[in-house]
């Protein structure tokens, strides 16, 4: 039996609604990809019978593996498992086995359920392997149906990823068909438009590029076939070099854990002085294991009070230009340096929204400011969205800046550089 495709069926109206975002999905999607594959096809589903049993039935008629996520709660919108046993024609039957560790599991919690909700999580399909799930109550399943397997597992997040790693994951590994092979490049303080251009001007030797932009960078994805590895590791190396000094280093997994690296090889030491993020920029600084090496912390200045009693930003300053000015941001990082003795430093002051706009400082407005010993740099930047997504661009570029400054490349916005 061969795994080369996959289809994915998640189940719940708290999807469909808006009230639970489908994080296991994207997650899935990446696990799935560093398996050499990709899900050929997702389904939303509301808690309905029949729309389960209908999307069951196809997605058996034309994937080797579908995975349910979803409905194998004890409560009636919980689905999952009778419609799997109707469309399976199998019997559902009590597990005394399953019962007992779902109480061992509540017991070790100091929970106390329903035994009618035990009850009915501890049934099982007749026939199906069992797959045990340390971090919850509800069992997961593996059925085979002839050339296709059908699993069925719980949807919250740490129950979900953890039983796709340690039980699922082991019995695919045999069966999986690679079909496509892929490198990834994280890059970021570029434009997706002057990446591509970059990528495109070598020769690709007949792989696939493609490009996902995200606050945080761009990630550049060449795929070939599993055959053509060595072409595609030459390719990578290439286009990595050709991107530096905006591609991550490979296998660093974040652009705070770049910056990271960069500091503490440098052993340079960093803080930051913060306003419209509210921490952001500390908070994902503080992300990367080992931060204490080079993170000494961070002052959330959002009142003019405070960037004037705990940075010493003159209120002259506050009172002719504002607080978000290029003027005001270069007297906190000022401030940040002398005043706490580190090496570098990020300050941002900014307009997140959806108020306190002016047509002369409108909303997403941010002044994000960067120093590396006695060199500041000062920017503005004009970020789109909403207030998160404001805050979101805003600490991402601050990480990019300072990261830029310590590698000595290109800023390609304008700037004013004070030294």
């Amino acid at each position: 039996m061969s795994i080369r495709t996959i289809e994915v069926i998640c189940t719940g109206d708290e999807l469909l609604l808006g009230d639970t975002l489908n994080t296991n999905l994207a997650w899935l999607g990446h696990e799935v990809a560093s398996w050499g594959l990709r899900i050929t096809r997702e389904s939303c589903l509301p808690d309905d019978r029949n729309a389960l049993a209908d999307a069951l039935r196809m997605a058996l008629g034309r994937a080797d593996l579908v995975v349910v996520v979803g409905g194998l709660g004890p409560t009636r919108d919980d689905l999952t498992r009778p419609v799997a046993a109707e469309v399976l024609g199998c019997a559902l039957a009590p597990s005394p086995a399953v019962a007992a560790s779902i109480r061992a599991f509540l017991a070790g919690r100091r929970l106390a359920v329903p035994e009618a909700a035990i009850a009915i999580q501890s049934e099982v399909l007749v026939g199906a392997d069992i797959l045990p799930n340390r971090n919850g109550t509800a069992p997961g399943f593996w059925c085979a149906c002839g050339e296709r397997v059908l699993v069925l597992l719980p949807g919250p997040p740490a129950e979900f990823q953890t039983m796709i790693l340690e039980q699922l994951k082991p019995r695919l590994l045999s069966r999986l068909e690679p079909q496509v092979l892929r490198a990834e490049i994280q890059v970021s303080g570029i434009p997706e438009s002057r990446v591509a251009e970059i990528v495109e001007d070598r020769d690709l030797a007949g792989c696939g590029v493609g490009y996902c932009a995200r606050p945080e960078g761009i990630t550049v994805r060449l795929e070939t076939t599993p055959a053509r590895a060595v072409v595609l590791a030459d390719l990578a190396a290439r286009v990595r070099a050709a991107l530096v000094p905006y591609a991550l280093p490979e296998g660093v997994p974040s652009l705070a854990a770049a910056l990271g690296r960069l500091l503490g090889e440098r052993r340079l030491t960093v803080a930051t002085a913060e306003s419209c993020t509210g921490g952001g920029i500390a908070a994902a600084l503080t992300d990367v294991p080992g931060c204490s090496a080079y993170f000494m912390g961070s002052v959330v200045t959002y009142a003019n009070a405070w960037k004037r009693d705990v940075l010493g930003v003159p209120e002259e300053i506050l009172e002719r230009h504002g607080a978000v000015s290029g003027e005001t941001v270069h007297a906190m990082l000022a401030g940040l340096l002398s005043r706490y003795g580190v090496d570098c430093g990020i300050a941002v002051s900014g307009i997140a929204g959806p108020d306190g706009g002016t047509i002369e400082k409108p909303v997403g407005l941010v002044v994000i400011g960067t120093a590396v010993g006695p060199e500041r740099i000062v920017r503005p930047f004009q970020f789109r969205g909403d207030r998160a997504e404001v805050r979101r661009r805003a600490t991402n570029a601050a990480l990019s800046q300072l990261r830029m400054q310590l590698l000595g490349g290109a800023l390609d916005l304008p700037s004013t550089i004070h030294r």
